[in-house]
């Protein structure tokens, strides 16, 4: 599996980038992970809508959805053109009753209601998602492939069902919203401090440790060297268009 980062801000995108948004990419599938502000225009630097092989929504929140009604335009336009014909797969816990409506008017889009108990195949990649605790429900998601195991956080705060989750990831995407100190805010907001992204990823045996959905605030690498002094291990920040390897 091929991880491309398409956003990584929390809350608003920084200038010229976006919020929550990956592809993750095998030699048949392209998976849109989080559909955020601004990801929309960092996926066409990769491919196009018709290439698409399913959509997976952590939860709805505007920082991971943003973007979903103009990926709806988009469907709506290339199924006018005919560029694509084929159903796109969307995976989403229920949202607001609106915007549920509004997907299920494009044609193109099957829509597929999801939670924490849910297992989906979207071409050859598994994937299985665990609840997390955050103010809005929202799913941690677990994609294996060729025997490698891919785990994203989504927003959480710290929990024993997302350590468990995340156990012997390959590469596990981990938020780390706060730094040091600031943990009874990220409790209260249900999100994770660079310092316990670490300590989940060493409880869980994770190989590999990529931080993201950063704040708009402090020194980004006091986030790295927080969680890796936790984790025992390099910790890694993404940029847009990164690829990462699982």
């Amino acid at each position: 599996m091929r991880l491309h980062v398409l956003g990584y801000w929390g809350t608003y995108p920084g200038p010229g980038e976006a919020t929550t948004g990956f592809l993750v990419e095998t030699d048949t599938e392209k998976i849109l992970l989080d559909c955020g502000s601004g990801v929309l225009a960092q996926l066409f630097h990769i491919c196009d809508i018709p290439d698409l092989t399913g959509v997976v929504i952590t939860h709805h929140h505007h920082d991971h959805v943003a973007d979903l009604g103009v990926l709806s335009y988009s469907l709506l336009l290339a199924r006018l053109r005919g560029t694509r014909t084929e159903e796109l797969p969307f995976y989403m816990p229920p949202g607001e009753a609106s915007l549920m409506r509004s997907l299920r008017g494009e044609p193109l889009i099957a829509l597929r209601e999801i939670d924490e108990t849910s297992h989906v195949n979207v071409g050859d990649v598994t994937i299985s998602f665990a609840r997390t605790i955050h103010p809005v429900p929202c799913l941690a998601v677990r994609m294996e492939h060729n025997g490698k195991r891919f785990v994203f956080s989504a927003d959480s705060a710290q929990s024993d069902t997302l350590t468990a989750f995340a156990a012997d990831a390959d590469l596990f995407l981990c938020e780390a919203s706060m730094y040091a100190g600031q943990e009874e805010e990220a409790k209260r907001t249900g999100h994770l401090t660079a310092p316990q992204a670490g300590q989940t990823a060493a409880a869980a045996g994770a190989r590999k440790l990529v931080l993201t959905h950063y704040p708009h605030y402090g020194d980004h690498n006091d986030l790295r060297e927080q969680a890796s002094a936790a984790f025992g291990g390099e910790v890694e920040l993404v940029r847009t268009r990164a690829v990462l390897s699982v």
